[in-house]
């Protein structure tokens, strides 16, 4: 009950603060709801300061009041409670720095008045739009393009208004911009009343206060894991054209896993030694395809599909960190019967590689790290543009991006053919697979030295040289420093497609290396062999 009377809150400030500007411009006889701007009713010398100034004291305690009501309605979300933050910080700045930034009336010397007032102003705007945007990231389609609209809507009214601010400084008439600022402060106000009713009809940011975020997500995820079965048909439809690119024979297995249902594609003899290959963010399994020819020539080849992601693979439960995703793939290598395995990652997939690589040493022959993150800090712009495809997944901005990091088909390359699948599969993927929020926010964080320096097993890293992720000779280099049995080298030539523009490269250096460790490791049991006999 507290928390629904704290996000009503939420839709009687924008209401306190229409009624606070009509109530105010009526007391102040002469005064333009047409040509004068909102932030005149509370100047020094205004007649209709002393009431302005007592009701916009509710408006902002009313807005702390639904900061708090966001806070207990975020359950296991930290963005949520960040969004809360945000909202609570607006309140008690107008509260206190408000009061002591009022303007003096037009015509009138304002000094520092007028700085204070629009430095105030600036950091409220930073605070709303901040807010706005991550909120945008938290709920559906229909409340993120309405936050889009209302973002661009208060940006482009609120530069016109403050267009106005010199000719209202020295007392000029200003025609219309009441109408340009009301416009804009009524825009977010009535954003306001909508994250509220969004919270109060039970979105899924505002679930139970004791984590039925979480049931609710499992449940969600349990009864459908794409957003519309129209979605679900185009999205699976895509994914058997793509896979209509794979070369070789294979065979499909579904491995039931507490995280859900892992899907897997097998080539390569039978009796071969075993090879699992974990795909890059988004990329499904699909991405070998250029590699899967040769890699299957001597060894059985398991390609993941990574749980969470937009695939085959269907999750019940979110991972929610590295340990979960190490519990998923000890499962899913377990369902395949799978005790030690050569495991090769490429991207995030190779991040999951690593840290599993860490955790369970004893399971790990080899391990391949194809332009991996983990060694460094994600690059700036690799993740402000990864976060853009993400949370706005256009064709526009897909493809955008996907053509940055280098994966774009050229007809006159034909290690590029299949690209054009693997783009259009990213985009069907993030716009109808309804990832959970709990695995969308497991990022690749940098391993610590003594983590590196404890992993034993043969390790083999490439970087294209230039890789955009990260700076790539500073990653290998750490990588080549801290790893007991490490090689590796920068590809010439490619950004983050390494994998597949220079797979014919990529693939002998990973065969070399798998053929030289096996060679390494026989002739290690051979000689402990002959220790023993000698012995006895």
């Amino acid at each position: 009950m507290l928390r629904k009377i704290l996000l009503i809150c939420g839709i009687l400030s924008p209401i306190a603060y229409a009624v606070a500007d009509v109530l105010a411009g009526k007391q102040w006889e002469g005064y333009s709801f047409r040509d004068q701007t909102i932030s005149e009713l509370g100047a020094i010398e205004a007649p209709s300061r002393p009431l302005f100034t007592v009701l916009l004291f509710v408006v902002y305690a009313l807005m702390v009041a639904f900061g708090v009501g966001v806070w207990k309605s975020a359950g296991g979300l930290p963005r949520v409670r960040v969004v809360a933050g945000l909202l609570v910080a607006l309140g008690i700045t107008a509260l206190t720095v408000g009061q002591f930034a009022a303007i003096h009336v037009r015509g009138t010397e304002q000094g520092l008045a007028l700085a204070l007032h629009l430095v105030e102003g600036m950091l409220a705007m930073v605070l709303i739009l901040t807010a706005m945007g991550i909120a945008a990231t938290t709920f559906g389609s229909r409340f993120r393009l309405y936050t889009i609209a209302t973002i661009i809507l208060v940006l482009g009214f609120g530069v016109w208004a403050v267009l106005e601010v010199s000719r209202a400084q020295h007392g000029l008439a200003t025609p219309w911009v009441g109408v340009k600022e009301r416009v804009f402060w009524y825009g977010y106000q009535t954003w306001f009343i909508v994250l509220a009713l969004a919270l109060l009809r039970g979105q899924r940011t505002a679930l139970a206060e004791d984590g039925g975020v979480q049931a609710k997500e499992r449940t969600r995820c349990n009864r459908f894991p794409f957003k519309t079965p129209e979605g679900k048909a185009t999205y699976l439809a895509a994914y058997d054209a793509a896979m209509k690119l794979w070369p070789v024979p294979y065979e499909e297995r579904d491995i039931q896993t507490r995280f859900g249902m892992t899907h897997v594609v097998i080539s390569g003899p039978k009796e071969a030694p075993p090879l699992v290959l974990l795909h890059g963010y988004m990329a499904t399994l699909m991405m070998w395809a250029p590699n899967i020819a040769d890699f299957s020539k001597e060894y059985r080849v398991y390609a993941v599909d990574v749980m969470g992601q937009p695939s085959r693979s269907i999750p019940t439960e979110p991972i929610r960190d590295r340990a979960d995703f190490v519990a998923w793939l000890s499962a899913t290598l377990d369902g395949l019967h799978l005790n030690r395995v050569s495991l090769v990652g490429m991207s995030f997939g190779g991040w999951i590689a690593l840290g599993y690589a860490v955790a369970k040493p004893e399971r790990i022959e080899n391990l391949v790290l194809l332009s991996v993150g983990g060694f460094l800090p994600m690059a700036k712009q690799f993740t402000v543009r990864g976060l853009l495809m993400a949370f706005w997944p256009t064709r526009l901005t897909v493809t955008s991006f996907m053509h940055w990091i280098g994966v774009k088909e050229d007809p006159a390359d034909p290690d590029t053919y299949g690209m054009r699948d693997l783009i259009e599969l990213t985009y069907l993927g993030l716009k109808y697979f309804r990832m959970p929020q709990e695995t969308a926010r497991v990022m690749p964080t940098v391993f610590s030295d003594g983590e590196l320096r404890s992993m034993q097993m043969p390790t083999l890293v490439l970087f294209g040289d230039h890789e955009v992720i990260c700076d790539p000779a500073a990653a290998l280099s750490r990588a080549l420093r801290l790893i007991p049995d490490c090689r590796g080298e920068l590809v010439p030539g490619p950004r983050h497609e390494m994998c597949a523009r220079k797979h014919g490269l990529v693939d002998v250096r990973v065969l070399d290396f798998l053929k030289n460790s096996r060679r390494g490791n026989q002739s290690e049991q051979n000689t402990a062999g002959t220790s023993k006999r000698q012995q006895d």
